[in-house]
């Protein structure tokens, strides 16, 4: 585990205006979450990622984390892809959650990341009752990667869709991916247009979709 005293406890990422508004939203959380980040110390954006970490834990009760570097996590978070660091990853009672961050969150990524602390720790935000009963019943694996850039506005909605399903299941894992960071990842997927989400390395999907479009193509797959 890395020495969490090696990553500064101030992000330049959170601003003072934004962090008045971080309290806001993170006050409203009640269940203990841990955020688990693999990263390289030598990586910049590595360090960003793990400085916005620390900086959000410092603003909430109910949340903590731990740093690793990609040799022990690949021993003790093999269902964490340390391929692509930085990667971030929600916990909740030892368990993962399927909601990870390949990238910084910073941008409009922002949104989606305290949204997925909202939705796994706190009230949630509200979705129809008949799909959250179909998430629930789900009985198939589906792992959702959504391709971004910070920038894209459009690319944070189809993040928190996706991984607000993945609150709802324990069957979805939901990958946020900044393609400006794994450039070999554009070319093998052939990344034109953001977001792309791709299910389970077979289905690719353009743009923003609800969750009952999400679900309607997932209960699709076989069991």
């Amino acid at each position: 585990m890395v020495d969490i005293e090696k990553i500064s406890s101030r992000s330049e990422l959170i601003t003072k205006e934004l962090e008045e508004q971080l309290h806001t939203i993170l006050k409203k959380l009640t269940d203990e979450v841990c955020l688990v980040c693999v990263i390289d110390l030598a990586d910049k954006a590595s360090i960003e990622m793990a400085e916005l970490v620390r900086h959000m834990v410092g603003l909430s009760e109910t949340l903590s984390c731990h740093f690793y570097e990609k040799a022990e996590a690949e021993i003790n978070f093999p269902e964490l892809d340390s391929s692509m660091l930085p990667v971030t990853a929600l916990y909740k009672e030892d368990s993962y959650t399927g909601i990870a961050f390949h990238g910084v969150t910073g941008g409009k990524e922002m949104n989606s990341f305290v949204l997925a602390l909202y939705n796994v720790a706190g009230a949630g935000q509200e979705i129809d009752k008949h799909i959250q009963k179909k998430l629930h019943k789900l009985s198939h694996k589906i792992e959702m990667k959504i391709f971004v850039s910070l920038s894209c506005h459009h690319c944070a909605q189809q993040v928190i869709t996706c991984q607000k399903m993945a609150a709802e299941s324990e069957m979805i894992e939901a990958k946020m991916i900044d393609a400006r960071l794994y450039p070999h990842l554009a070319e093998e997927y052939h990344i034109e247009r953001i977001p792309m989400t791709i299910i389970n390395e077979k289905e690719v999907l353009l743009g923003v979709k609800t969750i009952d479009q999400m679900y309607q193509i997932i209960k699709a797959y076989p069991k």
